[in-house]
């Protein structure tokens, strides 16, 4: 089996699962990972005979991918504000929209700052402020001790120092003050999952994505209620919100006694940040 055997049949196993400019992806980015092909001289590749180890392990990946089971996990790893995070399915995968939350962050000058990360996940706004500001000094927070588990590693390969915390945001007290607390808690409302791709339902932890439909706002309004006592004077929250949750937050965020709330757009045009200060 030649390279381009291989692209050919990606394309025919998969193109009912993934559109066109997915299957390339695929395509590139298993033959970056499994055949050490770089991304430039692939189209240059298409007549390289594959050795039956390879084809072995294509094969097999390529049966995980009828799966629905997403690439990321396939390959034990997804990319992250350019940064390589290693995932599994202990831990969501990182969206492109929480890249933008990190980035509205970092318009603003948060080094030196004490920051929490409430439901960490992979660590993956932690360790990108981490990086980012080298002066800070970040905590996450996660109730899962095999995301943290992940969380661990991923500070470890990307050389940051991290405060992990094993707890749940429902319950944890603390008399630690921070300046600003990050959140992308579980808020997709259950009636949603009928719109939701099986790649994301069969695989990825139920736990940090579903919340309830009686009770939508429940890690929001915990972490406002940590806030009181744990948030800074002048200190900031930043959540990413369900689009259809903004004025049940705003309003919520007028009942714990935030002054100033601040809602920012995705890259569809949708409300998917919000930013409450402590004044």
């Amino acid at each position: 089996m030649t390279l381009a055997d291989f692209k050919n049949k990606i394309k025919s196993t998969l193109s009912s699962i993934y559109e066109s400019d997915e299957l390339n992806s695929i395509f590139y980015l298993l033959s970056e990972e499994f055949l050490q092909i770089p991304r430039s001289k692939i189209l240059l590749a298409d007549e390289i005979e594959l050795d039956s180890k390879k084809q072995i392990l294509l094969l097999d990946t390529l049966d995980r991918l009828t799966k629905n089971e997403p690439v990321q996990y396939v390959l034990g790893k997804a990319t992250f504000m350019d940064i390589e995070f290693k995932v599994n399915s202990s831990v969501l995968i990182p969206r492109p929209e929480t890249e933008e939350l990190v980035r509205l962050m970092l318009k603003e000058d948060l080094d030196g700052k004490k920051i929490l990360d409430i439901g960490t996940g992979s660590g993956c706004i932690a360790i990108s402020l981490a990086k980012a500001l080298p002066n800070a000094k970040v905590s996450a927070l996660d109730i899962s001790e095999e995301a943290l588990k992940v969380a661990r590693e991923n500070a470890k390969l990307n050389n940051v120092d991290i405060n992990f915390i094993n707890a749940d945001i429902l319950s944890y007290k603390s008399d630690k003050k921070y300046d600003i607390i990050v959140s992308n808690p579980p808020y997709v409302f259950e009636s949603q999952r009928k719109h939701m791709s099986k790649n994301v339902l069969d695989y990825e932890p139920e736990l940090a994505l579903f919340v309830k439909n009686d009770d939508p706002l429940k890690f929001y309004k915990a972490i406002l209620e940590f806030a009181k006592n744990s948030l800074n004077e002048n200190g900031k929250i930043y959540f990413e919100i369900n689009e259809n949750s903004n004025n049940e937050i705003k309003d919520l965020a007028y009942d714990y006694d935030y002054s100033k709330v601040d809602f920012s757009k995705d890259m569809f045009g949708k409300n998917r940040f919000c930013v409450t200060i402590n004044l």
